[in-house]
């Protein structure tokens, strides 16, 4: 049976009908939901280009294709193309199909309304904290606070009426937006790691300079790339030698640029954009000596556990499922300048011995997400979908 995954990401079709993404779930994402699936139908929002970016990747192939919705950006723009959006999700009433829906997201609140008949199953992803997304610092929507509040209640409720869910922490979201009882309940990330992405350090050499690296697309504010910038300032201020490699484009990526001019780092700052060769990623990584999350909100960061996999001695910003992989001495509040200098200032007097005992911990946690062990517990998930479905 086939399967529609709505999902609040924003893709590209070119003149040659080609579907593209600027950098998350490319093809290869797509392919877990084909090992019990027949084919995957993304619902999702569909801009057009003439041509796509060098560094963007493909999205459809073979079994994977859309049901295109009309794109837009913000609530207005939601409003302005919120007829053709209903029109397009009335039609998939027809159709015999399983529904999974990576929440939180309103595609997926609007889509049980105008896609599904009454009492329909469906699945659910859960991917990230409403709460977490509207909150203070990471939205600067003047609707901050009803969105907050509207959006968590929705959580909720989809959490309960959902037949099989699985959520990206192991406890942290499950306390917050609870599974019904009689649902399969689970838990894995959305990242996929092979043998190529771990590489455990044998040593970890210290310098004068401590070199950090940040990844983070700069579409929206709450990557925190304007706090860490100005911790940054912080800890130059107290003397440490240090530089940062911030990875990740996006419509704040000209901004941020100004900002470290402003704050006089920008000798000490690189703006890499985006980076799609997994290759060049690694070798950012490898070369860096400190991984900083400086996120105002996040489900299960992948790319900390990224950075874990390659044995870096990590600290993170409280959000999300953070406490999950991270020790407590290595987390610190959002937007907590003192505390980010706090950690970092830990990080640069420790000795190359201390490094290497924390990134030998960090790369031991990193393997429970190794695509072989999450792919069990999503096919199962995937199964029940299925199961219900035929009922």
């Amino acid at each position: 049976m086939q399967v529609d995954v709505i999902i609040e990401q924003r893709f590209y079709r070119c003149v040659l009908g080609q579907y593209w993404t600027e950098n998350m779930f490319p093809n290869a994402f797509w392919q877990r939901y084909l090992q019990v699936f027949n084919r995957v139908n993304i619902v999702a929002r569909v801009a057009n280009v003439d041509i796509p970016e060098t560094s963007w990747h493909r999205v459809d192939g073979e079994r994977v294709g859309f049901i295109e919705l009309p794109s837009y950006i913000g609530p207005t723009g939601f409003i302005k193309v919120l007829p053709k959006l209903i029109k397009v999700l009335h039609a998939r009433k027809r159709i015999t199909r399983c529904v999974i829906f990576r929440i939180p997201s309103i595609l997926a609140a609007i889509y049980q309304c105008f896609a599904m008949r009454r009492g329909e199953r469906f699945g659910a992803e859960v991917v990230g904290d409403p709460a977490d997304v509207f909150a203070k610092g990471a939205s600067k929507s003047s609707l901050r606070l009803l969105f907050r509040s509207l959006f968590s209640a929705i959580l909720k409720r989809q959490c309960q009426q959902a037949i099989s869910i699985a959520y990206v922490t192991e406890h942290r979201l499950q306390q917050r937006y609870p599974p019904n009882r009689t649902a399969l309940s689970t838990h894995y990330s959305s990242i996929q790691l092979t043998d190529a992405d771990y590489q455990q350090r044998n040593g970890y050499p210290t310098s004068d300079a401590l070199h950090i690296v940040c990844v983070g697309n700069l579409a929206q504010p709450y990557k925190g790339c304007d706090f860490m910038l100005q911790g940054i300032a912080e800890l130059k201020k107290i003397g440490l030698n240090i530089s940062l490699t911030w990875v990740g484009g996006g419509a704040l990526l000209p901004s941020m640029q100004m900002l470290a001019k402003k704050l006089a780092i920008s000798a000490h700052v690189s703006f890499e954009g985006n980076v799609s060769s997994r290759k060049n990623i690694h070798q950012i990584l490898d070369n860096a000596d400190l991984f900083v999350l400086s996120s105002r909100q996040e489900g299960l960061p992948r790319v900390l556990i990224e950075a874990m996999a390659r044995s870096l001695v990590c600290v993170a910003t409280d959000v999300g499922g953070v406490d999950e992989l991270l020790a407590s001495g290595y987390i610190f509040d959002s937007d907590d300048i003192n505390g980010l200098v706090q950690k970092v200032t830990m990080i640069s007097n420790m000795t190359a011995n201390e490094r290497l005992t924390v990134s030998r911990r960090n790369y031991v946690v990193s393997e429970n997400y190794h695509d072989l062990q999450l792919q069990v517990r999503r096919e199962n998930m995937y199964r029940a979908v299925l199961k219900a479905s035929q009922c």
